[in-house]
């Protein structure tokens, strides 16, 4: 899978010199500098460099921010990778920036570009952080001319590293779209080093095909973390019309009713509204209706981002709604 910026964004300087002799770029308005010696058209450049990238807020993992459009974000982060990998001699990508080439989201991008393999030294540094690793000629591949992390490894990588959240996310979506198995990702978690390899193994095995977006998959740790059941996942209800609806997730509360747990993203409306060829209050009220229909046979639990990323809210709604608990908290969320 492939999915990087078009290069015609990025410019060398040796480029731009001789298309036009006596060019300074750094004083060209219609330019951005994205590293030394390269640069970008001046929208795609500026996207890139602004607070686009990196910082989650309230909406920030959903939305990138509340004026932030997620394709110009990840479009934004794209193109610093092939800044680095146009500046640098043949840079190998890891972890979210292997992973945002492979095509695989996992919610805000990072504050850096992420590289990898033998070098003499490693760290970070202007906007790069740089791991020293041997790799197995196995876990490197081409994409686009660019050399990458195997989406495996990147994978087990981001599962060692990171939170719960972001590595279940990552792991779900490449499950979903059948582009790898746990059996490759544990393969290659074996080739890493020690550290955070529990965690990693914990993220494969918790991983499930059926999550659908970014936010259910944050939304199903956050509630394993909360000590509730584990929902169903995409499952069909029949409302009191008759007609079907797929729920996010389903809990079946023992002598009680059902409860539909539902994530609403922050575009679910604008989305919905795109792909009906309706207008945002059109989909909305269609929205209202549906939930008026599953209220004969369940009871509808809605949820945005603001309320992953605050799991005192999360808990609150699940706890109103009877959800089953099943152990306490984690500590570190109480």
């Amino acid at each position: 899978m492939q999915r990087t910026p078009d290069p015609s964004q990025l410019w060398h300087t040796r480029d731009l010199t001789a298309r036009s002799p006596g060019l300074r770029p750094d004083r060209e308005p219609q330019l951005t500098r994205m590293r030394r010696g390269v640069y970008a058209d001046r929208p795609a450049g500026d996207a890139a460099a602004s607070g686009i990238v990196g910082g989650a807020g309230a909406s920030g993992v959903g939305g990138g921010g509340a004026d932030t459009d997620p394709a110009a974000r990840d479009a934004g982060y794209l193109l610093r990778i092939r800044a680095v990998d146009a500046a640098r001699k043949q840079p190998i990508f890891a972890r979210e920036s292997a992973l945002a080439l492979h095509g695989i989201p996992y919610g805000i991008p990072p504050d850096v570009v992420y590289t990898t393999g033998h070098a003499k030294t490693a760290g970070k540094k202007a906007g790069i952080a740089h791991s020293a690793v041997e790799l197995d000629p196995a876990d490197i591949v081409m994409l686009g001319g660019i050399r990458v992390c195997s989406l495996p490894y990147a994978l087990a990588e981001v599962a060692r590293k990171r939170d719960p959240q972001t590595a279940v996310s990552a792991i779900d979506e490449a499950l979903r779209k059948g582009v790898v198995s746990k059996s490759q990702m544990l393969d290659a978690l074996g080739r890493q080093g020690s550290h955070g390899r529990r965690r990693a193994a914990w993220a494969v095995a918790f991983a499930d095909a059926a999550a659908e977006s970014v936010g259910e998959s944050w939304s199903r740790v956050r509630i394993h973390q909360l000590g509730f059941a584990a929902p169903e996942l995409q499952v069909w209800v029949t409302g009191r019309s008759g007609k079907r609806y797929r729920v996010d997730m389903l809990w079946r509360t023992p002598g009680g009713r059902p409860v539909f747990g539902e994530f609403d993203g922050a575009h679910k409306y604008g989305a919905l509204a795109q792909q009906g060829g309706q207008t945002g209050a059109q989909a909305l009220s269609e929205e209202k209706a549906r939930d008026d229909d599953l209220l004969f046979v369940g009871d509808p639990a809605h949820w945005v981002w603001i309320d992953v990323l605050r799991p005192k809210r999360l808990e609150r709604i699940l706890t109103a709604y009877r959800v089953p608990r099943i152990r306490p908290s984690l500590e570190s969320l109480t």
